[in-house]
């Protein structure tokens, strides 16, 4: 099997032991960053009534086979009733989004029509449905808004307004405890910038996160992992996860009584990740190397996290890119290179160190390579996880 095709498999054993938190009634207009537990219908229909696309003059569609003159009886704005039918021979001046009139089935664009004391020349034909939105056309009362899984940004908090959806069932924030090891992380001397990025990333994803430090003390460290086992949902402990004398969190979890599932992968950075279940809650183990923590975490954590949030798309979108330049190394096991992507569409790596800050700040993506990779020369294509902010 394949080095790729087996951190894969890592991951879904990891993504296997992870259920969606509870669902929970939340007004719309709180549910910003939240992700739908069920599917959100239409209370009224979008749009809501048979409407105008363009500012123009409503008409009968038989009444303009060609240049004609058409009476203009009134004017319709966005938000007012449609009024009484037009007639042959007639028209109402409308603007965008203001309803059609009994009687009207088409929209002359104003361009196309020149008005002048009460009359309206219409400059050549027009056919039923021209210019016309029909109610409903883009969601019917009772259809589904949007499915399930879906989170809620701007951009859908805008159509559920539309169609007067005023509450939704979204999963429950994930709470997570983000617990970086080490003395020199505790006594400050070594600046905390694993645990800062891995905060923000739990958050960006609508976590709600404890922070906190703890020293090279295996008591202490078994206190504070059990301690956030019981406050929060998962855990992610930053650092002390590989074979030295000080790298503690396998013994603290066995003293907890966890069962570490996964202890090592096959990938560069990001080797010694731990996953573990204790207390009936989920712990990501991280390296502590900088590239190699969040590499551990975009490959295992993120996606494990998003499904705990309820999100239908926990992995990120991936292109096929080619190359801007040539990536050497050693064939052997899976390798993970940030990268950014220049204005032709190519992936340019940036920072191929384990405790480089600095690439992964500049990255745009993550270059996935396979485990028989060695040499790639420019314009060959690789495999390029888009890190977008949206989750």
């Amino acid at each position: 099997m394949r080095t790729m095709d087996r951190i894969e498999r890592y991951r879904d054993e990891v993504l296997g032991c992870i259920e969606p938190l509870g669902p929970e009634r939340v007004a719309t207009a709180a549910a910003a960053g939240r992700f739908l537990a069920e599917a959100a219908h239409a209370g009224r229909a979008a749009p809501p009534d048979t409407c105008s696309a363009m500012d123009g003059f409503a008409v009968r569609a038989a009444d303009v086979g060609g240049p004609v003159p058409l009476r203009v009886v009134r004017t319709i704005y966005a938000g007012e009733a449609p009024g009484e039918p037009i007639g042959g021979g007639e028209a109402a001046r409308i603007y965008t989004g203001a309803p059609l009139p009994p009687g009207a089935d088409a929209v002359v664009r104003e361009e196309a029509a020149r008005e002048s004391a009460g009359v309206v020349t219409i400059r050549g034909s027009v056919g039923a449905g021209e210019n016309v939105r029909l109610a409903g056309e883009d969601v019917a009362v009772g259809g589904m808004a949007l499915p399930a899984g879906v989170r809620l940004g701007p951009r859908q908090l805008a159509l559920l307004r539309a169609v007067g959806v005023e509450e939704v069932s979204a999963v429950r924030r994930p709470r997570v405890m983000v617990l970086s090891t080490g003395d020199e992380i505790r006594s400050g001397r070594t600046p905390d910038s694993n645990g800062t990025a891995i905060a923000a990333l739990a958050r960006s994803i609508g976590a709600e996160v404890i922070a906190e430090a703890v020293e090279d003390d295996l008591e202490r460290l078994a206190a504070e992992v059990a301690n956030g086992l019981a406050r929060c949902d998962a855990v992610i402990t930053i650092g002390g996860v590989s074979v030295g004398a000080r790298d503690l969190v396998p013994e603290a979890l066995k003293r907890l009584g966890g069962d570490v599932r996964v202890h090592g992968v096959p990938m560069k950075p990001g080797k010694p990740f731990l996953f573990a279940l204790a207390r009936g809650r989920p712990l990501f183990g991280l390296p502590g190397s900088p590239s190699a923590c969040l590499v551990a975490f975009e490959v295992f954590a993120r996606p494990a996290l998003l499904r705990l949030a309820g999100s239908s798309r926990p992995f990120r979108r991936t292109l096929r890119l080619p190359l801007g330049e040539p990536v050497s190394g050693r064939a052997g096991r899976a390798r993970l290179l940030w990268a950014r992507i220049d204005e032709g569409g190519r992936a340019i790596p940036v920072g191929r160190d384990a405790a480089q800050v600095r690439g992964p700040a500049l990255a745009e993506a993550l270059i996935a390579l396979k485990e028989d990779t060695a040499e790639l020369a420019p314009g060959e294509l690789v495999e390029a996880w888009l890190l977008e902010e949206d989750a």
